[in-house]
């Protein structure tokens, strides 16, 4: 019988490449080979590397891990934008690379975007992580997705109005919004916040949201408030430009790159080395992206900085429930999901909803998409709101302000009787009025901005 067996194996085994189950063979590989670091993104090697072009552009890495693809669709289920209706589906992302590497090879010329794969889908991503996180087999498919983006953007494939305003308010003004510097500067002024001139122990990285958004705005003031409570030295800078987040997730590296060498000249001239943000992906962006410029930035989120100080935070546990979002550039990106909760537990009955921590659920804000305009299908910020509405807590948590300007919206739509939307700076910011405790010389706790000139 033995033979039997034998014999069977050996006529099968010729037909394993040429099947699905190719993976049992090449999935330790892809496992074993995978970059370090979660959803990295490779540098472009020199002026003639536009990104994931045609064929000739996929890597090795990349065409191994398109061929170990179990097709187990665990990366679609928990894709928000193909939850929410959209065209984009991680899996045929991949299957789009495999196939068009079996039809067209290698070294082909043929765009991959006009072949085997969609530009609408590829550019509906929101880089939350899931897939990649979700995948059993090791397949990263933001490398490949944003690779996509940089070839189509590069090229002048893409064209999108949104985005091209978008480029041009980071090339010309420094920040996703195309607000003048001036503007930020009136709100420093307004605010007193002391300008970082080196003897300060901490630099507050304000970004995009916390100089020009309103509810950003908020959410600095109010942090800025807790660091003056518990005695910690900050200072703002003068000039502050967009880390280059957005046009980088979008494939924009030549913007990128210019405004991290900017903000890393600046960051040299005023000596600043310890750095705190309240965004995720400002944290990300200059920790692990400015490292192609041969930079190391010692940077924190607030959540990490708050949770330090935990036990200087006064106790309220009168709060009622809150329910915590975990945002994707501060969970799958950085593995931060405890320190929120810890803050947050300071306050009140912690709540998590359905899809917590590793399977937290995008808001949508994600990959620079939040410039892009409106979205086909459900908006991925009003399903998670529903989520996290259901659950009947009093107060919605964020530690990331374009989760914090997504609900917002979200929650605007809804109910008259929708929970609180806090950031965590603002519960602490709030306990620390609610109990009372003497300031002294340390100034008022002050949680919004209320003047016509923050919120244009």
């Amino acid at each position: 019988m033995w033979w039997i067996h034998t014999l069977t194996l050996l006529a099968f085994l010729p037909l394993i490449p040429h099947t699905k189950h190719l993976h049992l063979i090449l999935s330790p590989l892809t496992i074993f080979l995978k970059r370090d670091t979660f959803s990295q993104i490779p540098p472009l090697a020199g002026d003639e590397d536009f990104g994931l072009v045609s064929g000739k552009d996929i890597s090795r890495i990349t065409a191994l891990q398109a061929y170990s693809c179990v097709e187990c669709g665990r990366c679609t289920e928990h894709c928000p934008a193909n939850n929410t209706g959209k065209e984009l589906n991680p899996k045929l992302i991949a299957l789009g690379v495999r196939d068009y590497l079996n039809e067209y090879g290698p070294e082909n010329e043929t765009p991959l975007l006009a072949a085997t794969v969609s530009q609408t889908a590829v550019f509906q991503c929101t880089t939350c992580g899931a897939c990649e996180y979700q995948c059993p087999v090791g397949i990263q498919h933001l490398p490949i997705m944003i690779g996509l983006r940089r070839g189509a953007v590069n090229t002048g494939g893409w064209e999108n109005d949104h985005g091209t305003k978008l480029f041009l308010n980071l090339e010309r003004n420094g920040n996703a919004m195309g607000f003048s510097q001036s503007e930020r500067d009136k709100f420093i002024n307004k605010q007193q916040f002391p300008i970082f001139d080196g003897s300060q122990e901490y630099c507050l990285w304000m970004g995009c949201m916390g100089s020009y958004d309103p509810r950003g705005r908020e959410i600095i003031v109010a942090f800025a408030s807790v660091m003056q409570y518990l005695g910690s030295t900050y200072g703002v800078l003068k000039k502050e430009r967009c880390t280059g987040d957005p046009a980088r997730r979008l494939g924009n590296d030549l913007v990128f790159g210019q405004l991290a060498e900017t903000n890393l000249q600046t960051l040299a001239q005023t000596g600043a080395k310890k750095i705190v943000s309240i965004c995720p992906h400002c944290v990300r962006t200059m920790a692990e992206d400015w490292r192609e410029f041969g930079a190391t930035v010692e940077i924190e989120h607030h959540s990490e900085f708050l949770a330090r100080h935990a036990d200087r935070i006064p106790q309220n546990h009168k709060n009622g429930n809150t329910v915590f979002h975990d945002p994707c550039y501060l969970g799958r990106y950085r593995g931060v999901y405890d320190e929120p909760r810890e803050v947050i537990a300071r306050a009140g009955n912690l709540v998590d909803p359905p899809r917590a921590r590793e399977r937290s659920f995008c808001c949508g804000a994600g990959g620079g998409l939040v410039f892009l305009g409106e979205e086909t299908g459900q908006r991925v910020s009003d399903a998670r709101v529903k989520e996290l509405v259901a659950t009947g807590a009093d107060a919605i948590a964020a530690a990331c302000p374009f989760c914090n300007t997504m609900f917002r919206d979200a929650l605007s739509a809804g109910p008259a009787d929708a929970p609180k939307l806090l950031d965590i700076a603002q519960i602490v910011a709030r306990q620390i009025e609610d109990v009372a405790v003497p300031l002294g010389e340390r100034g008022p706790v002050r949680t919004e901005t209320s003047s016509q000139d923050d919120r244009r």
